[in-house]
Formats: C-alpha cells, structure tokens, sequence
C-alpha cells in the first residue's frame, strides 16, 4: 500500500509540472523578451544608441546632421520645465519650441524633421546627447564639433557636447553649432 501511495504521489507529480510547463508558455504570464534591439542596430528611421533596462524601449540617432550651424535661440527666456535626465529631451524640445518663436532654432529644426517615414524628431537632452557620443563610432557622420541638447543652463547659456572629446559644457546661446535629431521608440 505505501509503494502504490508513493507512485500515485510521484505521478500527480509529474502530471502537474508538465500542466503548469505548459499553461506558463501558453499562457506567457513572464513579460515579453527583447525582441532583438541592439546598439548600433538601423531601426525607426536612425541607428539606435540606447536601450533602456526593459529592453523594449530606446532612443534612434538620425543617420546625419540636421544642421552644421545653428544658434539654440531665445537669449533671455527661460524657458520653463527643461530638464538634463534621459528621456527629457523630447518634452525639452516641445517646451522650446512653444516658447521660442524664433525660426531655425535647433529644436524647431528637429521638431519639424521628417525623416525616413518618421516626423516625431526631437532634440536630445544633454545626457541623451552624452549618450550619442558615447556610442558616436557606431552611429557615425558626426563632425569633431560641438553639438546642442535641448538643455537649457540659464535663459543665457546651454549645455552642449562636444564630439572631439566628450567635453559637456554649457555656452552662450548666440553661438552656432551642430544639430543631430533623435526620436524614442
């Protein structure tokens, strides 16, 4: 009797892991994996450079510069809400573009890129733009120059990278400067 209660045990057993093997791949209660992104990778319009923890989002490079020379515009204005973080660039271009009403502008520049079927450019933050040099060989075309980030220091003066060193600095606003887009997914 304790032989058949310890196989009847052993077989309940087995039935339920193979049960719940299955329902779990059936069912996929484990969030979905990376679907493949990689740095470097060409993607949505650009070549990716950043992938965040959940593997599922991510910032694109556009494949060139949008200018080789443009002013960040509005000396005096401060424009309220800019931030440096990763994943402000885009709200930091939208702000600028609805308090600067100057043409060519690096963020109106980048608001208003349509690019390979993509038209939600945006000009990088200075940390996303970090981020850019960081992974500058991999995404390529960029001049040994000063770029612009949509971060703002003072109503005079804002941050930039420059691409021959990795120098983050900020400036006078009345210089001009490269413009590189970007766009999340």
């Amino acid at each position: 009797m304790k032989n058949r209660n310890w196989l009847y045990l052993l077989f309940i057993s087995t039935i339920m892991i193979v049960i719940l093997t299955s329902w779990k791949e059936n069912n996929q209660f484990e969030p979905p994996q990376n679907p493949g992104y990689k740095v470097g990778q060409n993607f949505g319009g650009g070549i990716i450079f950043y992938i965040d923890s959940s593997g599922q989002h991510g910032l694109i490079a556009a494949p060139g510069d949008q200018s080789t020379s443009a002013k960040w515009g509005c000396s005096g204005i401060k424009i309220s809400g800019i931030a440096t973080g990763i994943g402000s660039g885009k709200a930091n271009t939208k702000s600028i573009v609805k308090e600067c009403k100057e043409a060519g502008i690096p963020a109106r520049i980048c608001d208003d890129l349509v690019l390979n079927g993509f038209s939600d450019w945006f000009l990088p933050s200075k940390d996303e733009l970090n981020l850019m040099y960081r992974h500058r060989k991999v995404i390529g075309g960029f001049a040994n120059s000063p770029y612009w980030s949509s971060s703002q220091f003072n109503p005079f003066y804002a941050w930039l990278v420059y691409f021959l060193n990795g120098y983050e600095v900020y400036t006078d606003i009345f210089y001009a400067y490269h413009v590189r887009a970007v766009r999340a997914f």
